[in-house]
């Protein structure tokens, strides 16, 4: 992520049932015990996006991890661009409209 200008080394991951009590109008999950976890939330849109688990590749070949990571992270950027082209953008059209 740093490649790309974004500075993760004060985050720290996450469990889907850490946000259980949060509101949202749409969770996104990458894997699917996150997204059997969070599948019966009221009142949020519930979008499951299989990628890749980058970590799953042999540590031994550091090189083919690093490509398939680059890789997910490329393709969950552009969904997020996408959703938000579709959905977000469309709310607020209609929002405007009322």
């Amino acid at each position: 992520m740093r490649e790309i200008g974004i500075d993760l080394s004060q985050k720290a991951t996450k469990h889907v049932e850490d946000f259980r009590k949060d509101n949202f109008d749409y969770v996104i999950t990458l894997d699917e015990n996150s997204a059997r976890a969070y599948q019966n939330s009221e009142n949020t849109g519930t979008i499951h996006w299989r990628v890749d688990d980058p970590a799953s590749i042999n540590p031994d070949e550091p090189e083919k991890q690093l490509r398939l990571f680059r890789m997910v992270r490329d393709q969950i950027a552009q969904r997020l661009r996408l959703f938000v082209i579709v959905h977000v953008r469309s709310q607020t059209s209609s929002q405007l409209a009322t």
